[in-house]
């Protein structure tokens, strides 16, 4: 028999037991605080969002799902997982549709108050613009929102895309464990949630976010199935946790359906989106629009002696 030594390494499910703990916790509070608040997770059909889809349903035993799919016929895969998910766990499940011109119509919102131009973060603003409007629908008065968000940033699970020929979505090519610290830094550059929910009056809630440095002390290599699998406690349907999710920016397998090529299809690109972006918040020049981001933060430009003596 092996002694554990003071200052190992944690195990993953010693870490997740952690994580757990904070996740009940969290929720419990917000239960508590806001008996009679409306509450509504989205879920993507993935599994960063149905565990905490999950959690949702055992602590608001009144929340509903959200989840979009694009057109007017058949479901998008994605789409389909999260309603058998939301079936599972015996909640109500809410779907929003978009077409094309729904898209076109939303991308002024995402990107004001997304206060974003690059194009992942525009297009994830883009599904949250639509959810963010069909909850506020059905809940004027406001609602908390829980979501899977920053999972993904917490342990790098971002990969690449390929359309027409062309890689999108790129990524820093460095160590994982350094990525994880980059792709955390760079959700602090973005309002992709936080900000799209609440110009529409709703409260964002990322539960992910009450374990950052539990999830971002994990040892590299992680291995997220495993992780999940703990976290779930064995609360979802066989094989949510290791089935491949489509990316609602990408669309079908075929990548025809989503956010991404659906914009292309229009000619709106990263420049665009950039354009669109400094147009809106009154930005002069592409070298002024890229100071306002320092050491990975949003920054405000700097007071003129002017500003500064009022």
């Amino acid at each position: 028999m092996r002694a554990a030594c003071a200052g190992s390494a944690r195990t993953l499910s010693a870490v997740a037991a952690e994580i757990v703990a904070l996740l009940d916790q969290g929720m419990r509070h917000l239960a508590a605080a806001h008996p009679d608040t409306p509450t509504a997770v989205c879920l993507s059909g993935g599994a960063d969002s149905s565990v905490i889809a999950s959690y949702t349903r055992r602590h608001f035993p009144h929340a509903a799902a959200y989840s979009y799919s694009f057109g007017d016929e058949q479901l998008s895969e994605d789409a389909a997982a999260a309603q058998n998910i939301a079936s599972h766990l015996g909640m109500p499940f809410c779907l929003v549709r978009a077409n094309p011109q729904d898209l076109l119509d939303a991308l002024p919102h995402a990107v004001l108050h997304g206060q974003d131009w690059r194009d992942f973060n525009v297009h994830a603003a883009l599904v949250n613009e639509l959810l963010a409007a069909a909850i506020a629908a059905n809940h004027p008065r406001g609602a908390l929102v829980f979501t899977g968000d920053l999972m993904n940033e917490f342990l790098a699970d971002y990969t690449p895309v390929t359309y027409a020929d062309t890689l999108y979505y790129r990524l820093p090519n460095i160590p994982p464990e350094r990525l994880r610290i980059h792709l955390t830094r760079g959700v602090q550059t973005g309002d992709r949630e936080v900000g799209v929910f609440a110009a529409h009056g709703l409260t964002v809630v990322q539960p992910y976010s009450w374990a950052a440095a539990e999830l971002l002390a994990l040892p590299e290599p992680v291995t997220k199935p495993l992780l999940i699998a703990d976290l779930a406690r064995g609360s979802l349907p066989n094989g949510t946790l290791y089935r491949p999710k489509i990316r609602a920016q990408i669309g079908d397998r075929t990548a025809h359906t989503g956010i991404l090529p659906q914009l292309l299809q229009v000619g709106i690109e990263q420049q665009s989106l950039e354009d669109h972006f400094r147009r809106t918040l009154g930005i002069r020049s592409p070298a002024e629009l890229h100071r306002t981001i320092r050491g990975g933060i949003h920054q405000p430009p700097p007071l003129t002696s002017a500003e500064g003596d009022k």
